[in-house]
């Protein structure tokens, strides 16, 4: 759940705006795929993240930026993805993966499916 916690100090860091742009459905992608990423980190012993959570960010950030969006857009995307919303899209995909609370094994096969179909989760793990 450290992933999680990363992300929300994100957005508890910039304070809270209202706004839905292409740049912000591409943080809480991210954010959902990176946030899964960790917790299979955490819970699976054979996969492990091919980067910290803070180097993974940076590096979308320089995507975006890449892409033409502003420092001030990808800061405004970023305060207003509610941490709730990033959550509920975790929790979703893992029930609709077959992954519930506390199985650890249910959660690695998830993982090796998705390194096997190179995901964005996939894609993150090693």
């Amino acid at each position: 759940m450290r992933a999680l916690a990363v992300f929300a100090g994100l957005v508890t860091l910039t304070g809270c705006v209202a706004q839905s742009t292409g740049v912000q459905a591409q943080f809480e992608a991210f954010a959902a795929d990176a946030s899964t990423a960790e917790i299979m980190d955490d819970i699976c012993p054979q996969y492990r993240m091919r980067q910290s959570l803070e180097a993974l960010t940076d590096g979308f950030i320089q995507q975006m930026r890449d892409a033409g969006y502003s420092d001030t857009e990808i800061v405004q995307a970023i305060e207003a993805t509610p941490e709730s919303r990033v959550v509920d899209r975790v929790i979703a995909r893992m029930g609709a993966e077959g992954v519930t609370p506390g199985d650890a094994a249910a959660l690695c096969a998830y993982a090796e499916r998705e390194v096997a179909a190179n995901s964005g989760i996939g894609r993150l793990l090693r």
